[in-house]
């Protein structure tokens, strides 16, 4: 799968020590910064509580780090090596972005995952790779997280978010033990699922077994689906996956519906993926955010062209187009599908219907959501251009922060950002791959910084004026002594 050639693969051991060498190439005697901070209780406060240990929430931490804001901390829900879709639910063979993506190195070139398969694999497999298998973009993550040592804690479920305006309050479980965390900034790296749910047609599954079907991001054992008769719902790339992870798990057949005449061919953000766009998107006036995210969101992205090659060279896959599912029930023991032109049965379905763009969802925010201030309260599309969705996705600030909608009454809000799918609108459509990451961090690490400096500027100053008026050591130049 690799190519790999032995004659030129230095290792990663080597590559580490390499890493290491170039961070200490850039390495000035900047020491962490930021005052430390207990609560009333006299806990520790952390200065930013990351919330997902996925892509976004690693590169983050690394961000904050390498700013030298070190108290800091990442929680997740899963375990090691299960952060994120890679490992769970995303079924791709490889990553659907160009294999040169760059974005949470912030300026080490070593930490790239170029130079992360060059050291494994050698630069020939380099050359030749194109795409970079899915298993191995996670083990390139798992790899980054531990050899920047970076504070991570797994097994921990947020079930609450609130605080005041000087402080945040999150509620966590780990182990069966339920603590409160206290941090200054709380930034939420959550994914697609952290901004609403999955999407699943209740009319569909009400009156289904649940062990009949499954969504597509879910855990899903497919090789209990071997010899059976599987159907997915859906067009997109996740679809897709799905329906062909099926068909070589050995499934009898695996048909894939998709209610539209013909699939999808052209993805509305061709074009858009430069750094000029990506890096000044947020700062655009909001007519222009407003339709250049109308447009993406409102046109069906198209599987990439080498997936479709893929799925229609298995010969138990089928694809059914103009086949919206109109009903689905139990008869016997099979479940019965109803399209407008046919009536099938299958042993399991799959529905690759995508998320629901809903903040209001997260029980983790229900405390704080009320109060957000929305797209419909500072900005009225033009007649024609209505959106419902996005007219209730939350308004952010440059650090993707929300804001109240009535100032004053969840000060809190100012201390809590976003980092998913309902900050499109607000910072970019960067956030359903990869190719944003590097300028998203960018932003939110300046702007948490700036933040931290500013609420301590008191305290700064204070230390300033100590040391002007701290007395000379004996044997310094002008000293009595």
């Amino acid at each position: 799968m690799t190519g790999e050639d032995t004659a030129d693969v230095p290792g990663l051991a080597w590559l580490e020590d390499r890493v290491h060498h170039e961070i200490d190439l850039l390495r000035h005697n900047y020491q962490p910064w930021v005052p430390p901070e207990t609560d009333e209780d006299g806990q520790q406060v952390r200065d930013v509580l990351i919330i997902g240990g996925g892509l976004y929430g690693l590169g983050l931490a690394w961000g904050l780090m390498s700013a030298k804001v070190t108290n800091i901390l990442v929680v997740d829900k899963a375990p090691a090596g299960r952060e994120g879709p890679w490992a769970t639910f995303a079924r791709m063979k490889t990553l659907r972005t160009a294999k040169e993506l760059t974005g949470i190195e912030f300026g080490i070139p070593s930490l790239s995952v170029r130079a992360y398969w060059e050291a494994k694999f050698g630069k020939a497999s380099w050359q030749s790779l194109f795409r970079i298998p899915r298993p191995e973009w996670m083990a390139y993550l798992e790899w980054f997280r531990d050899i920047l040592e970076l504070p991570v804690q797994n097994h921990t479920e947020v079930l609450s978010i609130d605080g005041n305006a000087d402080l945040v309050k999150v509620t966590v479980r780990r182990d069966g033990n339920i603590t409160v965390m206290a941090a200054r900034h709380v930034v939420l790296a959550t994914g697609l699922l952290g901004s609403g749910g999955k999407h699943i047609p209740t009319d569909l599954v009400t009156h289904l077994p649940v062990d009949r079907w499954a969504h597509a991001a879910d855990e899903i054992d497919f090789s209990k689906l071997k010899d059976a008769d599987v159907a997915v719902l859906g067009a997109g790339a996740s679809a897709f996956d799905n329906a062909i992870t099926a068909a070589e798990h050995g499934a009898n057949r695996a048909w894939l519906f998709c209610r539209r005449s013909e699939l999808p061919w052209l993805s509305a953000k061709k074009g858009l993926e430069n750094a000029g766009f990506m890096r000044h998107f947020a700062d655009f006036p909001d007519i222009y955010r407003w339709r250049f995210v109308k447009a993406i969101t409102e046109t069906p992205i198209p599987p990439p062209r080498h997936t479709i090659e893929r799925a229609l060279n298995l010969d138990n896959f089928a694809l059914q187009l103009d086949s919206p599912w109109l009903a689905a029930r139990m008869d016997g023991d099979k479940v019965e599908v109803r399209t407008p032109d046919s009536t099938d049965k299958f042993d399991f379905l799959i529905f690759g219907t995508g998320f629901d763009m809903d903040i209001d969802q997260r029980p983790e925010l229900a405390a704080l959501s009320p109060h957000f201030l929305r797209w419909r309260h500072r900005f009225t599309p033009p007649k024609g251009e209505e959106n419902d969705v996005l007219l209730g996705q939350p308004y952010l600030g440059a650090a993707c922060e929300f804001q109240e909608r009535e100032p004053g009454t969840c000060p809190v809000l100012g201390r809590v950002s976003m980092l998913g799918a309902a900050a499109t609108l607000s910072i970019g459509p960067m956030f359903g791959g990869l190719n944003g990451v590097k300028f998203v961090l960018e932003r939110v690490v300046d702007a948490t910084c700036h933040a931290l400096m500013m609420e301590n500027l008191d305290t700064f100053y204070e230390n300033f004026e100590n040391n002007l008026l701290a007395e000379k050591p004996q044997g310094a130049m002008g000293s009595t002594d």
